[in-house]
């Protein structure tokens, strides 16, 4: 028999005193949630966005059986609801979207949590355009649900419906950065002015040296990294330090500078992604044939 701490034992299903049990349990359930909007305010916005009822019966449902909740959760979002509770099924416990819904589940974090894991949700996954959300506390399960979201759709932009599984752990400074594109470009149009005026080859040979320059790298690695000679590295670094000048010896600049050399970088991929993805052939539909009268 299950004991919440300072009440009364709960009444277990089949108990003679199953009644006032339910009463006590749902009574408990009311106190349970009123805590956690309590503490975070992105709990009573998730209740009022999704389906309160299911979250409050899932609590009972804990309650009730003595399991604690998880340490952390995830958010699966997916492209389609195509076979959703049977993907429900094969991962076991989770909470599903409703019907009216954008398709996705939410799920133990731990479940996608090293290869194994990671394998075993791919695997379940599979042929499905998919978006798995970071670990997060279950008051959080919001976050995760949003960063999912952004992933999948993304993806989907880039990348066509047929994508795959993509985690948010794997893309977490793109999605940073790609947050606010607008802000992005504000970033990229201040912090790269000095190269505007430079030819389009010309912008692209300085910006890889630039960029694996302020990774860390020295002459011989970032030749080595993109195939040139040691000499031109150092070359090309004298040509930028003329045109950036004592911004590159700022570290706040520096920082920025690599932000929005990795944001145009993103920007200019995604849109390439998108380019080749609206060139692809789409299915001919099969035309019905027209019966004879």
């Amino acid at each position: 028999m299950s004991t919440a701490r300072n009440a009364s034992p709960l009444a277990q299903p089949g108990d003679p005193q199953a009644d006032g049990g339910d009463e006590q349990l749902a009574a408990l359930t009311e106190l349970v949630v009123h805590s956690l909007c309590e503490r975070n305010p992105g709990f009573r916005e998730f209740l009022e966005r999704n389906d309160g009822a299911q979250v409050t019966r899932l609590i009972a449902d804990v309650l009730r059986a003595g399991r604690p909740l998880p340490a952390t959760v995830r958010a699966v979002r997916l492209a389609t609801a195509t076979d959703l509770h049977l993907v429900a099924a094969a991962l076991g416990d989770c909470l599903v979207s409703l019907p009216d819904e954008a398709p996705g589940l939410l799920i133990p974090g731990a479940l996608a949590e090293g290869e194994e894991g990671r394998a075993r949700l791919k695997g379940i996954l599979r042929h499905r355009a998919a978006a798995v959300g970071h670990a997060v506390p279950p008051q959080d399960a919001a976050a995760s649900v949003r960063a999912a979201s952004r992933l999948l759709d993304l993806a989907a932009r880039c990348d066509g419906p047929a994508a795959g599984v993509a985690f948010v752990d794997d893309h977490l400074s793109s999605l940073l950065l790609l947050q606010d594109e607008s802000l992005t470009r504000t970033l990229i149009a201040r912090r790269l002015r000095p190269l505007a005026g430079l030819s389009p080859e010309r912008c692209a040979r300085l910006e890889a040296t630039l960029l694996a320059w302020l990774g860390g790298m020295g002459a011989p690695e970032v030749a080595k990294a993109l195939s040139i000679h040691p000499q031109t590295v150092r070359y090309r670094m004298r040509q930028l330090e003329k045109l950036f000048g004592a911004r590159l010896r700022d570290p706040r600049t520096r920082f920025e500078i690599e932000l929005a050399l990795r944001g145009r970088r993103l920007m200019a991929g995604a849109h390439r992604r998108r380019t080749a993805a609206s060139r692809r052939p789409r299915p001919s539909r099969l035309r019905q044939p027209v019966p004879r009268p």
